[in-house]
């Protein structure tokens, strides 16, 4: 082999190498989650900023009553991420399995105040401040971190319905309780950015990766 064919078959292979030297220089390895539930106009068109993103729909504000007998809102995640589910304390099956995945999830976080966790009864005629103390107490639950909220029925209903967009299922009974197996996650600015099947092991893990991506997000942004 002559020495010009040597040497530039020696530059080919060191392409590579520079550039990986490159990217890992100067690239950035970054994702990001996708948003949920786009703004739409009265046409139902989705609406963009002028930079051309999708503006997404926030949740609205809640007021509720916590398992201390004492009033939340929403005001009281600001600056958090926050997992929601709807359940109730007499669901035997779906809602504890949900809220042992939740446990799973609340060890993972332990030591992270920003990640919050926030149960809302589907009745609350039945799922009292103390009824909800007395739930929390069975899956060992931090509840300066994990919230559970009773309040008015009708209230609670539309956050589900038009701020979460989760379809009423009837489970029985004149009443039509909502019943839905969907882990929710939002952002610090309210709005959606996940959606899990709470029963599901593999779910609640992928779930735990994508907070974890939000949280990369956040510190990214700083």
């Amino acid at each position: 082999m002559s020495k010009l064919k040597a040497l530039i078959l020696g530059l080919l292979l060191l392409v590579p190498i520079f550039v990986f030297i490159f990217i890992y220089i100067f690239g950035e390895h970054h994702f990001k989650l996708r948003g949920y539930f786009p703004q739409t106009d009265d046409k139902g068109a989705v609406l963009y900023t002028e930079a051309g993103d999708t503006l997404f729909k926030t949740v609205p504000a809640f007021h509720f009553t916590d398992q201390s007998n004492k009033s939340f809102s929403q005001q009281d995640l600001e600056g958090k991420i926050y997992i929601v589910n709807f359940f109730s304390s007499d669901c035997e099956d779906m809602c504890r399995k949900m809220s042992s995945q939740l446990v799973r999830t609340q060890e993972a976080y332990q030591n992270n105040p920003i990640v919050q966790f926030v149960s809302i009864t589907t009745k609350p005629d039945l799922d009292s401040a103390s009824v909800l103390w007395a739930y929390a107490a069975k899956f060992d639950a931090d509840t300066t971190r994990w919230h559970f909220l009773t309040g008015n029925r009708n209230e609670i209903y539309s956050l589900a319905q038009q701020g979460f967009e989760i379809p009423l299922q009837k489970t029985g009974g004149p009443d039509g309780f909502i019943h839905t197996d969907k882990f929710i996650l939002v952002d610090k600015e309210q709005k959606v950015r996940g959606i899990y099947e709470g029963t599901k092991i593999a779910e609640t893990d992928r779930m735990v990766l994508e907070i974890n991506v939000l949280l990369d997000e956040y510190s990214k942004s700083k």
